[in-house]
């Protein structure tokens, strides 16, 4: 099992800052488990990084395509029990609005 850390924390400065931000912080702070729970909580995160990264570049639908990874990820470790179910269902709500937040700058 993965335990957060602050030194994990992740800021975003850019557009729909808050709302990437939270799905950091959802990321950062769930607990994940079995033998990869550091490559999946990372992979979360570089997908998030990737998110930040289109919408920097203006390429929303690309960064919310990202997104959607992220959520459904999260789901099928869930799923795989590899995520804790609560922890998935606040990451997806922040993937939601943060997705809602990109379809506003379009």
């Amino acid at each position: 099992m993965l335990l957060p850390t602050e030194s994990n924390a992740t800021s975003y400065p850019g557009g729909c800052a808050e709302q990437l931000n939270l799905v950091g912080e959802n990321i950062e702070n769930a607990y994940f488990s079995g033998r990869n729970a550091a490559t999946d909580q990372s992979n979360l995160l570089a997908k998030l990084a990737a998110a930040d990264g289109k919408i920097y570049r203006k390429k929303y639908a690309d960064a919310i395509s990202k997104l959607v990874e992220i959520s459904d990820k999260a789901t099928t470790l869930a799923g795989a029990s590899k995520l804790d179910a609560d922890d998935a269902t606040g990451i997806n709500y922040a993937v939601v609005a943060a997705i809602n937040c990109v379809n506003g700058l379009k």
